[in-house]
């Protein structure tokens, strides 16, 4: 459901960039990542984007706040790295938002703002139940998803999650915890490189069985320590997704 946040240009190639990208977020906006600050208008949003709701300060802190006289009811932070990535390994420690009707998102896409067809992949949480994680993908716009148990609570402290793109699977992880593992045997699979966002907004009401309804006064907080991408030739054969959930209880 994380659809594009921030206005997208379709000049850059398409690719992996060379040697895969860190960030920490110490004290600014890396000069390779862009804030989103525009009136957001999309059927699934009840929410705006605004530099006001992104913040460096050891970490990525986004915020949700409510605001008066616009179309949406709500402002919500997002960021985006500025190049187009493919196959590999994104990883991010998060601590997502708490509260009906709220998602903190991390997840690449493309779309016709690209110059592409819609091809996406999500890691999602809804703030009505962060013990949950919501896995996503679309394929030329067409949506596939699960919802998978944690078996404990995301928001209450910052853990690593992570999805791995290949051009014939997709896996997705808490910690070195395999939850889901989709090949193109299964389900059509992205193909079409895209651009790595983090965000948090409110869901319009139309949403509200997905993701709950997020009341007028809802303020909310999501926390990102680190974003790392690694191009498929990189990716450490560590990550198998052998070992349990126990050790991020």
């Amino acid at each position: 459901m994380s659809l594009a946040s921030t206005s997208l240009h379709a000049a850059e190639p398409p690719g992996d960039p060379a040697n895969g990208f860190q960030a920490r977020f110490e004290a600014a906006a890396p000069p390779d990542w862009q804030v989103a600050h525009y009136a957001f208008s999309h059927p699934m949003f009840d929410t705006d984007w605004s530099r006001a709701n992104v913040a460096f300060n050891k970490g990525l802190h986004l915020t949700l706040t409510p605001q008066a006289a616009r179309e949406n009811r709500f402002s919500g932070g997002s960021i985006r790295h500025t190049s187009l990535s493919h196959y590999g390994r994104y990883e991010a420690t998060i601590r997502p938002a708490k509260g009906g009707g709220v998602v903190t998102g991390f997840f690449t896409y493309t779309g016709p703002y690209c110059g592409a067809r819609h091809d996406e992949i999500d890691i999602e949480f809804l703030g009505q139940d962060t013990t949950t994680i919501n896995l996503a993908w679309f394929v030329d716009g067409q949506l596939h998803d699960r919802k998978v148990p944690l078996g404990f609570d995301a928001a209450e402290r910052a853990a690593r999650y992570a999805f791995e793109w290949h051009p014939d699977r997709l896996r997705w992880f808490a910690g070195d915890h395999l939850l889901l593992a989709v090949t193109a045997e299964d389900a059509p699979l992205p193909q079409v490189a895209g651009y790595l966002f983090a965000n948090l907004w409110a869901v319009d009401k139309s949403l509200k069985d997905w993701a709950g309804e997020a009341k007028a006064q809802t303020t909310a907080s999501a926390f990102v320590t680190d974003i790392r991408f690694i191009p498929l030739a990189q990716i450490s054969s560590v990550h198998t997704g052998r070992s349990d959930l126990n050790a991020m209880r």
